[in-house]
């Protein structure tokens, strides 16, 4: 009962008046003076001084004020708050990647474009970052595979080759780049099986009939490239991802198609999000300016 009668009193204090506060409340004026008439006339107060048209808080109503201000002055804050986050202007974003490239990649861009929104990106493993999506633990995925279907959107976000890494001292080092054939015979460090890199490598690989020896399976690619360095065998890497040592070298192969790709990747259920969709969007942009291979 003392609800509407103590909103009603909350919003003409606030707002200036009863006009102002009919017309926050949606309703008539007639409405709002008979709630204050009753909140009035039950407790036998007096909320305002009124002289013609003019009014004014009583004291009553000025210490009223004070207790409905922590009543509808938090409503009125969590529905400001909720706007904002609609507006992508506050809230967090969280992300989740298989690699670090294109995560940060996209983090930097959503930044530049809603400086005020919070990132949190998370770098694990395939399933990790699957088995998060569903659960509402992450919003955004970035995958090296294509998954969209009735649960799942996915789009196309990165494309780019894979360079095999070997010593500097290795008889192809001094070459600009390699036929798929040169690799055959070599001793090869692979990823873990779940490696979007080595699937791709191992499917140029069988397309070109060209055997290789793994001498060595390591699920990091740290690891990996310390392991070409010490001259342990090749490795191949993603162009995105690799970072120059003095020695190694990093050639392309140029008779076959080693591509890693990029998808970015949210449940179909939440992608009206603001957060969400503004993520979409960003990603749509930057990926429709690169060279598809």
């Amino acid at each position: 009962m003392y609800e509407k009668w103590l909103k009603a009193f909350h919003m003409v204090a606030t707002q200036g008046g009863f006009t102002r506060a009919a017309r926050a409340l949606n309703v008539g004026q007639p409405t709002i003076s008979s709630h204050i008439k009753a909140l009035e006339d039950h407790f036998r107060v007096e909320l305002f001084h009124r002289q013609g048209r003019k009014f004014e808080l009583s004291d009553t109503g000025r210490k009223l004020l004070a207790i409905t201000q922590g009543l509808y002055g938090h409503e009125a804050e969590a529905a400001s708050f909720l706007r904002t986050v609609g507006r992508n202007e506050r809230g967090l974003l969280r992300l989740g990647a298989v690699g670090p490239y294109e995560v940060i990649e996209l983090a930097h861009r959503f930044r530049e474009r809603y400086p005020a929104v919070e990132i949190a990106v998370n770098v694990a493993s395939r399933a990790e970052i699957m088995a998060r999506l569903s659960n509402f633990e992450i919003d955004v995925g970035v995958l090296a595979d294509d998954i969209g279907g009735p649960e799942f959107f996915s789009m196309l976000y990165d494309r780019h080759p894979g360079l095999v890494m070997m010593p500097a001292g290795h008889r192809l080092a001094r070459q600009k780049s390699l036929r798929i054939a040169d690799l055959q015979g070599e001793p090869v460090i692979f990823r873990d099986p779940s490696s979007a890199t080595r699937r791709a490598f191992e499917g140029a690989l069988a397309k070109a009939g060209v055997t290789v020896k793994p001498i060595l399976e390591i699920n990091s690619r740290e690891a990996i490239r310390e392991a070409v360095a010490r001259g342990m065998g090749l490795g191949v890497v993603s162009e995105r991802e690799y970072a120059p040592h003095p020695d190694i070298r990093a050639l392309p192969v140029r008779d076959a198609a080693i591509l890693i790709s990029a998808y970015v990747t949210v449940l179909n259920a939440r992608r009206p999000r603001p957060l969400i969709e503004a993520a979409i969007a960003v990603a749509r942009d930057a990926s429709q300016f690169r060279v598809k291979r």
